[in-house]
């Protein structure tokens, strides 16, 4: 009620179901400087909130923090919770772990109902408990996400496919395919198929790792041809080390060098590596040794990342 600006507040409800609309309209407000405060509080929540949702970087934290300083840490409101949620997704952004959780943690404490935003935040959580290889507490936040959606159907198959993937690091192999089947299920149930390439993928992992080559190639081959072009990388490698598997080196070869140009330096990894493996077997050993030695340059730049990640954490 303490709100006058009708454009944040069309902005607000536009967010759920359209946020490219809801961040136009906030992009239209030209000096939010000179709102008042609590319309100046939620332009910050609300501008952070539609430039996550439009997969846009947050950059530093300083606009989040005129919500968060707004709406405060001690009274529960939806808008609380949201304020410390976006602050811990700018941490998260940045590679800050342990800010994030410490945000994410007050989120939940604050938010006065259980809805699908709390569940979010439980799941939110629980990536963070898996990147710190805390995997009970990991699967301990994805049941609690699991228990605010469960009768939700469109909802309850992110749970569930985030126990899952905390099965399969664990190398739990037989029940992380158990909740994937069960995610699978309520995808199929909904008929949501953006989700089924997804699952697709994690079906051929598993079976990758369970050295059912073939099963896992019929699985990533339906999720290569439900997958945008542009999100194929991850596919391509799987594909490769299958393709080793079967000892079909050409394919493999093929496969690792697929959208070699748009690899991160963690796929890069994993194509020197994979290279390496299919020249070795080749009998090509020079070419082995210069992608043993590629590999090996790229772990370490990889090592050196992780170091400065917890150097600035500390």
């Amino acid at each position: 009620s303490s709100v006058k600006s009708p454009l944040l507040l069309s902005a607000d409800s536009l967010m759920e179901i359209y946020p490219d609309s809801a961040l136009s309209i906030l992009e239209s407000i030209s000096s939010p400087q000179k709102l008042p405060r609590a319309d100046r509080a939620l332009y910050a929540l609300l501008l952070t909130q539609a430039r996550h949702k439009n997969y846009i970087a947050l950059g530093d934290d300083s606009l989040i923090k005129t919500a968060v300083e707004y709406y405060g840490d001690k009274k529960k409101s939806v808008r609380a919770a949201k304020a410390h949620y976006y602050w811990g997704a700018t941490y998260l952004e940045k590679g800050y772990t342990s800010f994030a959780v410490e945000e994410y943690l007050a989120a939940i404490r604050l938010m006065p109902i259980r809805n699908e935003f709390l569940a979010m935040i439980y799941d939110n959580l629980a990536e963070c408990y898996e990147d710190e290889d805390l995997y009970d507490v990991a699967i301990e936040s994805y049941r609690k996400s699991y228990q605010i959606v469960c009768r939700d159907k469109k909802s309850i198959s992110y749970p569930l496919r985030g126990i899952a993937h905390v099965f399969l690091l664990q190398h739990q192999l037989d029940s992380a395919l158990c909740y994937f089947q069960k995610a699978y299920d309520c995808v199929l149930a909904i008929q949501d198929s953006s989700m089924l390439p997804l699952l697709y993928n994690d079906f051929s992992t598993i079976y990758l790792e369970k050295k059912e080559y073939v099963r896992a190639d019929e699985y990533v081959s339906k999720a290569i041809s439900m997958m945008p072009s542009d999100n194929l990388s991850g596919a391509y490698h799987l594909k490769g080390m299958i393709m080793l598997g079967l000892n079909r080196l050409d394919s493999a070869r093929y496969f690792f060098n697929k959208y070699k140009d748009e690899q991160d330096i963690y796929g890069e990894a994993v194509r020197y590596n994979g290279l390496r493996e299919v020249e070795k077997r080749l009998g090509n050993w020079e070419a082995a040794m210069q992608y043993a030695d590629a590999y090996m340059v790229v772990y370490d730049s990889i090592q050196k990342l992780s170091d400065r990640q917890k150097l600035d954490e500390l």
